[in-house]
This record gives structure tokens, C-alpha cells and sequence, in this order.
């Protein structure tokens, strides 16, 4: 169920966020807010994340998470002779999950 919250605004144009919204968004102080418009509806993002997010993967994303959700009948396993194939092809290699990555990159 949805919550409504509400803030004043200012003779300036200005509000202050309820904490509930600032817990919700992860927004800390000094961070941007974003105002995403659809239709007559104002959905309102933490624009600090969003700037490191890609609009055409996030519609792929949102694309296939509305399809699971759905069609979940369409789920399947992972096949186990690909999860083999994959754990065969990078037996030995280390990799650092938090470290930087050098150089272009392309997905």
C-alpha cells in the first residue's frame, strides 16, 4: 500500500523532504534530487545514483523484470551444461569484484 507524505512549499518554490523520502531514495545531504515526468505524474529519483545509470539498459531491465513478473512460467533453470562450460572456461582466473577497470570498455 502507498504512503503519502507531504511537505509545504516555500513562497520561494522551495520544500524540505520528509525523512520517510530520504530514507526510501538514500538521499544524504548534499545530494541531487530528480523529477522524472510521466504524463501527469511526478516520480521523484535520487539523481546522485542515477547519474551513473544507463537509460537503455535500465529499460532492458525494467523490460525484463515486468516479464518475469508477468510470465513467470517462462522461467527456467540455468542449463548445467553451460554453468559447466562457464566454470570450465574460468577455472584459475581471479578476479577482484571491487577493484577498477582500466581502459574503454564495451558490453
Amino acid at each position: 500500500m502507498a504512503s503519502l507524505l507531504t511537505s509545504k512549499v516555500t513562497q520561494r518554490s522551495q520544500t524540505t523532504l520528509p525523512p520517510g523520502v530520504r530514507k526510501v531514495l538514500d538521499l544524504e545531504p548534499g545530494e541531487r534530487v530528480g523529477y522524472v515526468i510521466k504524463g501527469n505524474k511526478v516520480e521523484l529519483v535520487n539523481a546522485s545514483a542515477a547519474e551513473d545509470e544507463d537509460p537503455i539498459l535500465d529499460g532492458f531491465l525494467e523490460f525484463i523484470e515486468r516479464d518475469i513478473s508477468e510470465h513467470p512460467k517462462h522461467l527456467q533453470f540455468f542449463p548445467r551444461h553451460l554453468l559447466e562450460r562457464i566454470q570450465k572456461a574460468t577455472r584459475g582466473v581471479k578476479i577482484d569484484h571491487d577493484a577498477d577497470i582500466d581502459g574503454a570498455t564495451a558490453l
